[in-house]
């Protein structure tokens, strides 16, 4: 029990100190206090305070009784708009390419469009989520910032599919010397709307990527986290296989009044799904209204950004330890995600020599890419499916082995091995399986993160809830203690501040994106290095810089392995 500084009386022989106040009679303890109310301490002690012993635990969690959960079709309606935002990132991912070198864009310009996609990553998803974490709306947190960015993000895919008809309309109302001049005038502006579409599209896509991940953390109990997050994720893993089904369609013969070329069918389908999916998603799901905190009104206008900075030094440890993980996971993932169809086209034509002059052959070559990674695409799905339920039935695991921790480095081992077998490939068909092999990992890491930063999300969302505070949790207390923290002290009590979920999620997706940044420039050494290498033998050339891109970002994955054993998880 600790006494106010005020009330706290003078022993015999105790001096004042120099401000007038009592000075402790005792010393100050020897250790530092948490900068989390986090105690790994509970969360490995086997039980949660306000769940009773004799109840089942497991990895998944088990419902208390007095805890109620969604049904199956409450968690299909809370998730099912991250499918509409994976069907729409399918459009960007399967044309942008194509579609930005069509216009005349240069290969360096274009690489340089597709650093939106880690610019937004970095700056809009912190900053969304930390907005929407204070948002006091009616309606809710999130629902009102998925409204806003969803309608932007559908005027950004209509900018990108009729940029040249936009272009036209421009040069038509201007005068120009020759035909010359007028076509050079329609091609840039072309490319200006076609870019700054692209830009914008990433940054609101990205900003309703995020809220939709938050809603779903927010709205599920501790105890279906993984539940829901592996929905979430089979729906995302479905959205791209029928996304890309749909992106080799010919929707031009198929919906004809939707546009005259397969980019505009295919944007215009993109925001049918993308809007029917969000409303739905945001008609059933009902928020809870978050009242105004004293805390948060009249706040400088910098607060939120030094709100992002402190989060991100002061991560609790769960979501360090995973957040550590996610970085050099990600780090394997990006090589893969960059050049994984551009390698195995280029096997196919080392194992089938062609002159460049039949143009069937680069079609065959470019379709046996699309093939392999539609088999990667395939394979998450039915992974998305069947790993989920190997760790879960009927609220109680299965199999001690397989917890969510193990399957998280168990997914980072397959991903360390197809990689590294890159190396030894020298087929269409290995290079397919490596592929293919991949999309057991993919599976896991859009499910089991998500998962891991729910369970400690709601884990002290239903803390503060019950309002219960354990022996030894959180800031350490003493009887001996002294009543007024010294400087030090303070301050470390100050960064104690807890985070919700929209930040949390901002952050970890920043070592997400952190990576995407670092493999390009190892990867262009790579290809530097690589290319200034002469084959001994010229009959047998050398293994190509992707292969050792690919190759480094196994290692990665080997360390993402090793640093995910270190991953402290909500025991429930």
């Amino acid at each position: 029990m600790t006494h106010s500084s005020d009330s706290a009386p003078l022993l015999p022989g105790q001096p004042s100190s120099s401000k007038g106040r009592s000075k402790p009679p005792f010393s100050r303890p020897s250790y530092r206090r948490r900068r989390s109310s986090f105690d790994a301490t509970v969360y490995n002690a086997g039980t949660v305070p306000w769940i009773k012993e004799d109840e089942p635990t497991s990895e998944v969690g088990a419902q208390p009784d007095d805890q109620k959960g969604l049904s199956l079709a409450q968690i299909l309606l809370l998730t099912l708009c991250m499918a509409g935002v994976q069907f729409t990132w399918t459009v960007e991912l399967s044309y942008g390419t194509p579609y930005l070198l069509s216009l005349e864009l240069s290969k360096e310009l274009t690489a340089l469009v597709w650093l939106a996609g880690p610019l937004s990553g970095l700056l809009v998803q912190p900053l969304i989520g930390a907005f929407s974490d204070k948002c006091t709306s009616r309606f809710g947190k999130r629902r009102p910032y998925i409204f806003v960015s969803g309608i932007l993000t559908c005027l950004s895919m209509l900018g990108v599919a009729y940029a040249r008809d936009m272009a036209d309309w421009i040069v038509a109302n201007g005068t120009f010397e020759d035909d010359e001049s007028q076509k050079a005038a329609r091609r840039q502006w072309a490319i200006i709307i076609c870019v700054s579409s692209f830009y914008f599209l990433d940054f609101t896509l990205n900003a309703v990527q995020a809220i939709c991940r938050a809603l779903i953390l927010d709205i599920p109990p501790l105890w279906q986290q993984d539940r829901v997050n592996a929905w979430s994720a089979r729906l995302s893993n479905t959205a791209t296989v029928i996304g890309h089904f749909t992106g080799f369609m010919d929707l031009v013969h198929i919906l004809p009044f939707f546009g005259d070329t397969q980019v505009k069918v295919f944007c215009v389908v993109a925001i049918i799904v993308f809007i029917t999916t969000l409303t739905i998603t945001s008609l059933t799901t009902k928020e809870q209204v978050q009242e105004p905190s004293p805390e948060d009104v009249d706040q400088p206008w910098y607060h939120t950004f030094a709100y992002i900075w402190k989060a991100f030094r002061f991560l609790p440890r769960p979501i360090q330890t995973l957040c550590n993980t996610q970085f050099f996971a990600w780090m394997g993932w990006f090589p893969f995600l960059f050049y994984s169809t551009e390698w195995v086209s280029e096997i196919y034509f080392q194992t089938h020599p062609t002159d460049g002059s039949n143009p069937d052959e680069w079609a065959r070559g470019t379709r046996a890419g699309s093939f392999a990674m539609l088999c990667y695409a395939i394979t998450s799905v039915v992974a998305g499916v069947v790993l989920p339920m190997l760790v879960t039935k009927d609220g109680v695991s299965k199999h001690s082995i397989f917890s969510l921790k193990n399957i998280y480095t168990f997914g980072h081992i397959v991903s360390a091995i197809a990689l590294l077998s890159s190396f030894y490939v020298e087929t269409v068909t290995g290079a397919t399986i490596v592929l293919t092999t991949m999309g057991i990992p993919w599976a896991i890491v859009l499910w089991i993160p998500f998962s891991l930063v729910g369970e400690y999300v709601s884990y002290e969302d239903e803390r503060k809830k019950k309002s219960i505070t354990p022996a030894n949790y959180g800031a350490v207390t003493d009887a001996a203690a002294p009543s007024s923290p010294l400087p030090k002290e303070a301050d470390e009590e100050q960064n104690q501040e807890e985070f919700d979920a929209g930040l949390i999620l901002g952050v970890h997706n920043m070592y997400i994106v952190f990576p995407q940044f670092a493999v390009a420039i190892i990867a262009a050494v790579i290809f530097v290095v690589v290319g200034s290498v002469a084959p001994e033998d010229p009959a047998h050339p050398a293994k190509s810089g992707i292969t050792y891109v690919l190759a480094f970002g196994g290692c990665m994955s080997m360390i993402a392995a090793t640093v995910s054993r270190y991953i402290v998880r909500v025991v429930k």
